[in-house]
């Protein structure tokens, strides 16, 4: 600074010194600061306490393994959720012809397993449909009953085209079958024009679908109450302006009516009343990706969503919308899988395993070290205390939840 004009040197030296009341501490200095406490600290002095570090995780949940079953054709496992009794679990896996030529239409199967011993329930499928098993994007288990009765839409080749689904891709019918796994019988097989995903009203007596000719829509089934009657086409949803990705029921409501709660790629998230179709509730997520998990509350006031990395709580009862990034709550990256069906936990998938987080806090709970392929889907039972995890090559894995 020799060059420096003597009072502009003079203003630089004083512009570096800390004010006296910024550089005092509670502490007592140390040995290596006391040739800066003999005078002012400068901007470029040490601190004098190593900043904290993000808060580590605390465990307060522990998963101990008490089921290990591969699938029978070790492919990837879909989809995955707890029957309405918790006795079963159901899965979205590929069909044989699909694990080596693999499309995002399919075909794809379902495999069930016993939740407690998990045996592979076997489903004759030859003895229910002329086609096997075969599920299109996804399927609808029907709640509140004791019996493994599932909804399955699916795309089956037209009547005059090949058999073979390489040959006849582009000439597929939209087709609606209902099975009973437990009693290995069909119950319904009827050309209806509707595709996954697909939701269950709470009484069981209305199916809603996305329609295959415009998925922005949805389409109202009235479902049969006998074997041998048909599906009734109901009225038809028109009120998302691009394609609907996630569909629910809330619980009947006292006077007996029925609301459906959709996500669509538009960015809404709907209420809306199946009887007269006119909206109850809506929210703008204004998400950059579409819903990839949506979990209605038991007692229905409360509906989570995912959204790509986004978390959105929507409080029914009050309108109030709560939301946060997982990259802001998380310490190390995560995919989310599941939402337990009380709302309290996500599961996520991560890159030693999987862990577990409290839903409306994102406070990390629990983590499990996985030593097997990628996970690619999971489901906790009604009550929260078992968490299934299904892995691309067809491995099933059962834990008992234990929480502090």
């Amino acid at each position: 600074m020799t060059d420096l004009p003597p009072r502009f040197a003079t203003d630089l030296e004083a512009s570096l010194d800390v004010p006296p009341s910024l550089a005092s501490s509670s502490l007592a200095p140390s040995s290596d600061q006391q040739s800066t406490s003999s005078r002012s600290r400068r901007w470029d002095d040490p601190p004098e306490e190593e900043p904290l570090g993000p808060p580590e995780n605390l465990t307060t949940m522990v998963f101990i393994k008490s089921v290990e079953v591969r699938s029978h054709i070790e492919a990837e496992i879909m989809q995955l959720t707890f029957t309405a009794s918790d006795s079963h679990l159901a899965a979205l896996v590929p069909k044989s012809i699909n694990t080596r030529c693999v499309t995002p239409e399919g075909p794809f199967g379902l495999s069930a397993w016993h939740a407690g011993t998990g045996q592979r329930l076997a489903s004759a499928s030859t003895m229910l449909s002329s086609h096997g098993l075969r599920v299109h994007g996804g399927f609808a288990l029907k709640p509140g009953v004791a019996d493994f009765i599932v909804a399955c839409p699916s795309l089956i080749p037209a009547a005059n085209a090949s058999s073979s689904y390489t040959e006849s891709y582009g000439a597929l019918l939209p087709r609606l079958e209902v099975y009973d796994l437990g009693r290995k019988e069909r119950l319904l097989k009827q050309d209806v024009a509707i595709c996954a995903p697909v939701a269950w009203s709470p009484d069981g007596e209305v199916l809603v679908g996305v329609s295959s000719r415009d998925p922005s829509r949805m389409v109202v089934l009235r479902m049969p109450k006998t074997k041998e009657g048909y599906v009734r086409p109901g009225p038809t949803i028109m009120c998302h302006s691009d394609e609907v990705t996630k569909l629910a029921f809330l619980p009947l409501w006292e006077s007996g009516g029925r609301a459906l709660v959709s996500a669509g790629k538009d960015g809404y998230l709907r209420v809306t009343d199946v009887e007269t179709r006119r909206t109850l509730q809506r929210v703008e997520i204004g998400a950059r990706a579409p819903a990839s998990i949506m979990q209605v509350s038991e007692d229905g006031k409360l509906v989570v969503t995912v959204w790509g990395r986004d978390v959105v709580l929507w409080f029914l009862e009050t309108g109030r919308v709560h939301n946060y990034n997982l990259n802001a709550v998380r310490v190390n990256e995560g995919w989310p899988l599941s939402v337990s069906p009380d709302c309290r936990y996500l599961a996520c998938r991560n890159e030693e395993g999987f862990d577990v987080m409290d839903v409306q806090t994102g406070k990390f709970r629990g983590e499990f070290a996985w030593t097997g392929d990628t996970i690619t889907a999971a489901a906790f039972n009604s009550e929260g205390t078992r968490l299934a995890i299904g892995d691309h090559a067809g491995m099933l894995q059962l834990f008992e939840i234990i929480t502090s």
